[in-house]
């Protein structure tokens, strides 16, 4: 179930993008990297992705503005925002653009794990629950 998902993350630090990668392929995922916002959300609407995870802090937009238009381009990937800002208003906000989740770093792969599982579980038994 977990190795056919496709997962965009979207983070400009090579090391915490190489990070994920890593982390998510081991666990049988396939892993797209960009290192910006605009080049996300041009690859998000080329190929459908399961799961979108985005730095809320990029070059050239913010997380938030990464998840609002990607919902205003009918996107329908589940998205987690990454923050080591994960403030009250940037957790609701991020929640009302369209985030399903909110991770703060610094975070273990454990944690990235269980959170994507979680997610992609509950994406399934929804798509199962309306056929």
């Amino acid at each position: 179930m977990f190795g056919q998902s496709r997962i965009l993350v979207i983070d400009d630090e090579q090391s915490v993008a190489d990070a994920l990668r890593t982390i998510l392929e081991d666990d049988g995922y396939e892993v797209e990297i960009t290192g910006n916002g605009y080049d996300g959300l041009k690859r998000a609407a080329e190929l459908p992705f399961a799961l979108i995870i985005t730095d809320l802090s990029l070059p050239d937009a913010s997380g938030i503005d990464v998840i609002r238009a990607s919902r205003e381009q009918g996107c329908s990937s589940r998205i987690i925002l990454v923050t080591a800002n994960a403030t009250p208003e940037v957790i609701a906000e991020a929640h009302a653009c369209g985030a399903i989740e909110v991770l703060s770093k610094p975070f273990l792969p454990s944690d990235i794990l269980s959170l994507t599982r979680a997610v992609l579980q509950s994406d399934s038994a929804t798509d199962r629950d309306s056929s």
